[in-house]
């Protein structure tokens, strides 16, 4: 009885802690590529449409090296808007359109967020 209490004490402490790294971690990096939208969104409203396509190459290499830990924290179906959204905003500035593309910015910060608002501990979340 002793052993299992103590498994059950452990399991529940590393069930915790796990979630609350998830979470951190999760607001950080989403924070960092939010500021490389930004960045990018920025270059686009002055015109800047090369340095936005530099920028646009930082921010997809940002999301390749984050990619891989969030796909084990994150529904996937979230993560295919996120690449959706990346891929759009790749093609307008791409295209030189520049109203398009800031949109495109925008809708990707809006699903940044959504997906790590979802991942929060809520009694919202759980009914």
């Amino acid at each position: 009885m002793g052993k299992q209490i103590a498994i059950l004490i452990i399991s529940l402490f590393l069930l915790i802690f796990g979630g609350i790294w998830e979470i951190k971690y999760l607001e950080r990096t989403s924070r960092y590529l939010a500021s490389e939208v930004e960045y990018t969104k920025n270059a686009i409203e002055n015109n800047n449409f090369e340095l936005a396509d530099k920028q646009m190459e930082s921010m997809q290499n940002t999301w390749d090296d984050m990619n891989i830990v969030w796909n084990i924290f994150i529904n996937h179906d979230r993560i295919d808007d996120l690449e959706e959204a990346i891929e759009d905003l790749d093609s307008y500035i791409y295209l030189k359109q520049d109203k398009e593309a800031i949109n495109a910015a925008d809708r990707l910060n809006k699903i940044i967020y959504q997906i790590v608002d979802k991942q929060k501990f809520s009694f919202e979340h759980i009914l």
